[in-house]
């Protein structure tokens, strides 16, 4: 039987991992990996959680993986 999954239940799962400081981007692929899914799919997931992916686009902005959204009124905070 095929579980179906949310973007709640994927960062559940993940909790775990994130309280032992990985990233939110290694997380979820090892949870891919783990649940034999494959990435694009718990993308898929994933784009539906403002939450996750708001995580997500600040944890690529540090690595320098994305550029910074210049437009942002988050920036006058920073």
């Amino acid at each position: 039987m095929i579980e179906a999954n949310t973007a709640e239940k994927i960062h559940h799962e993940i909790a775990q991992k994130l309280a032992c400081g990985v990233s939110y981007i290694d997380a979820l692929v090892d949870y891919a990996r783990e649940k034999n899914v494959e990435i694009e799919t718990v993308a898929e997931i994933v784009k539906k959680s403002t939450i996750i992916k708001e995580k997500i686009r600040e944890e690529a902005v540090k690595m320098r993986l994305v550029k910074r959204d210049e437009s942002s009124p988050r920036q006058l905070c920073d």
